[in-house]
């Protein structure tokens, strides 16, 4: 750049600036950023070929430039007056620290940017000011930010020395706290107060060795809301080095309280389940088996006896046979609670013809089969016991002996969705959830346990399904759901 064209354009005086021209335009040009050398008359003298495409100014529009024609107009007023006081006593420094700077394009646009001055001493002063564009870095901020407050789970972010540099809305209703009353203040008022005294060590080892992880793995941690009670959290750990090139953590906390109290009562239920199981199994069965053998001992004693004592003698044989399947289905109900762990690919047609060979299907009744959906991956036999007993309770509480029953197969996302209608008496609405209670039917036929749906119902839970009943309205009959899952699921096993 040829200092003396500048000094000419610029058409100051005292733009005789006793320095190389060779190494001010060196200088500017080595910078990786943009930039430019102004005297104290506020005028560009060199701007190097960044600084010009920044502002969106050819290389020659610069130069002579007064510098306040860069700023937005609401900046203009007290420009002079800084740059005066710059010069009184001027020294390397950041321009306008802790306070949002803008620079004004050639169209008028407004951009975000940060400013070092760097004074230049010789026969005139100079400064040579550093200006670079932060649009990219502020969208990139926003993002991050908008990506904390809309995160479904708590998030805190916090500083090497544990204090708390931001949160979210989640994590603020997790706590109990505003925002406000969080930021700023040391991570341990969230601990416990019998965690607080050796978390500060836990700290400094995880930034001695920052990874991206879940805290204390094989551990129950606790967290403590504002109103001093405890709550069950799982916690992750994210380091990452921030603007400023400072250690920071990203916390992930999700309050799990709902879920363990549903995993407790879980326990306790399969634990009474499992009790019951073995009441059954040993402290029930054993001594009706005893019973039955004394009733056939006394009836080889007696041997020809009066028809009384024999019809009692067959009532007390049919009790017991009834308490045995009780019993019995009992014991199939409790097993229904575990899931199978024995995937496998599954032919529908394959599964749904088995089934149906077995029926015993009244002459006058029609089965009508439409499968669209091939294969899934799930256990064999719980599946199988569901679609049987649904297909047995079509026919068996049928109100005639001509109707029609029709299974349906089809794929729903990522659940086979079976559905079984008959056109028999159908369902009264108020007993939709009772009929999938243990021992009820809505049949006057005696016949039945009473425990087919329920056991139906708990297979299919237990193994991520669900199964529901709707009215065929305004045609007769019902129609029976099922949502069993196409792929075996780690949670399902």
């Amino acid at each position: 750049m040829d200092l003396k064209k500048v000094n000419k354009k610029s058409n100051s005086p005292s733009a005789d600036v006793n320095m190389d021209e060779a190494f001010l335009t060196q200088l500017v040009n080595c910078l990786p950023m943009g930039a430019m050398i102004v005297n104290t008359d506020a005028q560009i003298l060199f701007a190097n070929s960044q600084l010009s495409e920044i502002l969106g100014y050819e290389d020659s529009e610069l130069i002579g430039m007064n510098i306040d024609s860069l700023l937005p107009a609401q900046f203009k007023a007290n420009h002079t007056h800084l740059m005066s006081q710059f010069f009184v006593n001027p020294r390397k420094r950041l321009m306008g620290e802790g306070r949002e700077l803008f620079a004004s394009q050639k169209n008028g646009k407004q951009i975000p940017i940060e400013i070092g001055l760097n004074p230049i001493h010789g026969q005139q002063e100079l400064v040579l000011a550093t200006l670079v564009d932060i649009s990219q870095r502020l969208r990139a901020n926003n993002m991050f930010q908008r990506s904390i407050q809309a995160a479904p789970h708590g998030v805190l972010i916090v500083d090497q020395a544990g204090i708390i540099q931001a949160v979210n809305q989640s994590l603020c209703k997790s706590f109990g706290y505003s925002e406000i009353e969080l930021l700023d203040k040391k991570m341990e008022m969230l601990l416990p107060q019998r965690y607080q005294g050796h978390h500060s060590a836990l700290r400094h080892s995880f930034h001695r060795e920052p990874s991206v992880r879940r805290m204390g793995v094989g551990r129950d941690l606790t967290a403590l809301h504002k109103d001093g009670k405890e709550f069950p959290v799982e916690v992750g750990l994210s380091p990452f080095i921030n603007t400023n090139d400072e250690d920071m953590v990203f916390v992930s906390l999700l309050d799990i309280t709902e879920r363990k109290r549903m995993e407790t009562e879980l326990k306790e239920n399969n634990t009474s389940l499992k009790e019951f199981t073995y009441v059954a199994s040993h402290d029930l069965r054993s001594p009706l088996r005893g019973i039955s053998n004394l009733i056939e001992w006394i009836k080889e004693d007696l041997g020809t006896t009066t028809a009384e004592v024999e019809y009692n003698l067959t009532r007390i044989d049919d009790r017991i046979h009834k308490m045995e399947t009780l019993i019995d289905n009992l014991l199939a109900y409790a097993r229904a609670g575990k899931a199978t762990p024995d995937t496998q690919v599954i032919d529908m047609h394959k599964l749904i013809s088995n089934v149906t060979e077995l029926l015993d299907l009244p002459a006058g009744m029609k089965l009508h089969k439409d499968i669209q959906l091939n294969t899934i991956v799930t256990a064999w036999t719980p599946l199988e016991t569901v679609v049987r007993n649904l297909l047995s309770n079509a026919i068996k509480h049928h109100d005639s002996k001509e109707g029609t029953i029709e299974i349906r197969c089809v794929a729903e996302n990522t659940l086979c969705h079976i559905t079984v209608t008959d056109d028999g008496p159908g369902i009264p609405a108020e007993a939709y959830e009772r009929i999938f209670s243990l021992f009820q039917t809505t049949s006057d036929d005696k016949s039945g346990s009473g425990i087919g749906l329920s056991i139906s119902r708990r297979l299919a839970q237990t193994h991520g399904g669900r199964i529901s009943v709707s009215s065929n309205e305004p045609q007769k009959g019902s129609t029976f759901h099922v949502w069993w899952p196409r792929f075996a699921r780690k949670e399902n096993l």
